[in-house]
């Protein structure tokens, strides 16, 4: 289905291959309309960096910092966090949301620079090198932000890491560990996915109105 063009993000439009062309092949910039999370990315240069392109989803990172914002809702950027490519290339990465006239947030633009080039010549680049630590995204490895192409493969890593952190296998989760799940896949912005509550219950083999009993109880 296609989505209708919002005018709020067709004006940054331009500045993606802008930014791409000023600063060389080796930095992505990607422009997410978050209407529609599962098919995120509307426009998108250089995505040879990290094997994406127009119609792939969000990324794991990319929700966790959604859900944040909606919380908080700052009008600050996230910049200058750390990110790898499934290859292991180490990125330098900045998210700045972008709202409509009523204050909504409606999309964000991403900038992943590739540092590959620069670290080859870190003395002399030193200052691009820098990586800006966030105290909860750095703290722990698991963290690091993977890049996907589709949104089933994007709900199977936020419920395998949120499983992983409960240390125990589905069948053997007593309710309170199953609501912890939920709470962890809730904060990771698991929810914010279309037919994330389908696909849990599909995973769990339970019902969709237990899911949303176990929602509102956390």
């Amino acid at each position: 289905m296609k989505v209708k063009e919002n005018e709020d993000l067709k004006q940054f439009a331009p500045l993606v291959d802008a930014i791409a062309e000023t600063f060389g092949s080796s930095c992505e910039v990607v422009l997410h309309d978050l209407r529609t999370l599962d098919r995120a990315i509307i426009k998108i240069a250089n995505g040879h960096i990290t094997g994406r392109q127009v119609g792939a989803p969000i990324t794991d990172m990319g929700l966790r910092l959604f859900e944040e914002e909606k919380i908080n809702q700052k009008d600050t950027a996230v910049v200058g966090y750390r990110t790898k490519t499934k290859d292991g290339r180490e990125l330098k990465s900045t998210t700045v949301f972008i709202r409509d006239k009523k204050g909504k947030t409606v999309g964000c633009l991403c900038i992943n620079i590739d540092l590959t080039p620069y670290l080859a010549a870190k003395n002399l680049v030193d200052q691009v090198c820098r990586i800006v630590n966030m105290n909860k995204i750095d703290a722990e490895n698991e963290s690091l932000e993977k890049f996907v192409s589709d949104v089933d493969s994007l709900m199977d890593q936020l419920i395998e890491k949120a499983v992983k952190d409960v240390n125990k296998p589905i069948a053997a989760m007593s309710k309170e560990d199953k609501l912890q799940v939920m709470r962890n896949l809730k904060k990771s912005g698991f929810y914010l996915i279309k037919g994330s509550i389908k696909r849990l219950s599909r995973e769990w083999g339970v019902s969709m109105p237990t899911i949303y009993k176990y929602l509102e109880e956390i």
